[in-house]
C-alpha cells in the first residue's frame, strides 16, 4: 500500500487495521458455521473464495477500495486458516491430541517462514506502472500470485483428507493407560502361589 498504491502512513494503517478486523470476523463467523457444515467444506469454500478475490484485493488504487476488499479478502483467508486448528486437532491420535495439532501447525510455519522474503525479492525484481503511471515495484501480482498458490494447495490439501468432526476424546485414554497394570513378583497372584507350591511338593517328593 506504501509502495506501490502510494498511500501515507495514516491511510495504510487505517486499511491494514480493517483487513485485520475483517480476519477476526471471518474467523468467527466461518469456525462458527464449520461447527454445522463441516470442517473440510468451510476450510476448501474459503479458501477458494478467496483465490477468486485476489484481483479485487490487488487492483484498487484508494484506500476506501482497498480496505472493502482487503476486509473481505481476510475474512475468508483467515476463515479458512482459523478452522484448521480444530481440524487438526480431531484429526490427531487420542493419545496425542494435546501434542500433534500444535507440532503439525508450527511445522507448517516453519517450513513456509521464507515466504515473506521470496515474495519482497521477487516484488523488488519486477516492476509495473500503477494508476498515476509511477514505476514500481510488482507486490500485488506477486502477492497475489503466492496466495493463489497457498489457497488452492489448502483446498486440494483438505478435499483430500479425512474429516472428524465433532469427534469426542472424553472416553478416549492416553497412551498406555489401556496396558495391564505391572504385576508385583514378590506377591504374585493366586494362580502364581498355587503352582509354585505345587512345584515345591513335586522336588521335595523326588
Amino acid at each position: 500500500m506504501l509502495t506501490q498504491k502510494s498511500l501515507d502512513n495514516a491511510g495504510a494503517s487505517r486499511a491494514s487495521i480493517l483487513m485485520k478486523t475483517g480476519a477476526c470476523v471471518g474467523g468467527t463467523i466461518i469456525g462458527y458455521l464449520s461447527q454445522f457444515v463441516g470442517r473440510r467444506r468451510a476450510i476448501i469454500c474459503a479458501a477458494l473464495i478467496s483465490a477468486f478475490l485476489i484481483p479485487a484485493w490487488i487492483l484498487p488504487e484508494g484506500e476506501r477500495s482497498l480496505s472493502a476488499s482487503g476486509f473481505m479478502m481476510q475474512f475468508f483467508v483467515q476463515g479458512a486458516w482459523g478452522v484448521i486448528p480444530i481440524h487438526l486437532n480431531e484429526l490427531s491420535p487420542p493419545a496425542f491430541r494435546s501434542t500433534f495439532p500444535g507440532l503439525t501447525y508450527q511445522l507448517g510455519n516453519m517450513i513456509s517462514s521464507p515466504s515473506a522474503q521470496i515474495v519482497n525479492i521477487l516484488s523488488e525484481s519486477n516492476f509495473l506502472r500503477n494508476g498515476k503511471g509511477k514505476r514500481v515495484e510488482a507486490y500485488g501480482p506477486v502477492m497475489g500470485i503466492a496466495t493463489a498458490i497457498i489457497a488452492i494447495g489448502i483446498a486440494i490439501t483438505t478435499a483430500l483428507g479425512p474429516e472428524k468432526r465433532g469427534r469426542s476424546f472424553e472416553t478416549e485414554k492416553p497412551l498406555g493407560a489401556n496396558l495391564a497394570a505391572p504385576k508385583d513378583i514378590e506377591e504374585g497372584d493366586d494362580d502364581d502361589i498355587k503352582m509354585g507350591t505345587e512345584r515345591i511338593e513335586m522336588v521335595g517328593k523326588h
